[in-house]
């Protein structure tokens, strides 16, 4: 979260140290949570204020699927949507949920299909971060007597 933060305060360099990606003080987020039962994908502006987000039940035609495949992505697409016509510039994507590698990099892709509506316009992302915790498996357990 401190390498975003950094991005926005900096005006003077506006790169975020990969060529070819910029962005300014308007940078957005697109938090995309993937879970078993349902997906939620957020945006919030550079501060951590709610712009606007949706869940599997809010989007059209799909209420009653809430575990197939296409799920997640059908959420990600809706909001790429949502997020064209709000006129958002620049976003950095952050993906978390204990599922596959592919089903977090497919629901990115749709969500920015749905942002770009074909393959050949510029891309909005900046930034992709996979902020799913990792295990560390607990405290110690306590000390068993033998008795």
């Amino acid at each position: 979260m401190n390498f975003v933060r950094d991005i926005i305060e900096v005006e003077d360099r506006n790169t975020t140290g990969h060529p070819g990606y910029t962005t300014g003080k308007s940078a957005d987020f697109v938090h995309i949570k993937l879970m078993r039962n349902n997906s939620f994908v957020t945006v919030t502006d550079s501060k951590g204020n709610k712009k606007f987000g949706a869940s599997l039940g809010s989007v059209p035609g799909l209420k009653g699927s809430k575990t197939t495949r296409y799920s997640g992505e059908a959420v990600a697409e809706h909001v790429g949507r949502m997020s064209r016509n709000l006129g958002l510039k620049s976003v950095v994507v952050k993906v978390k949920g204990f599922t596959f590698f592919k089903k977090k990099k497919q629901a990115i892709l749709s969500w920015r299909e749905g942002y770009t509506n074909s393959r050949t316009d510029q891309n909005p992302i900046v930034y992709i971060e996979d902020t799913t915790r990792k295990p560390h498996n607990g405290c110690r357990l306590p000390k068993r007597c033998s008795s």
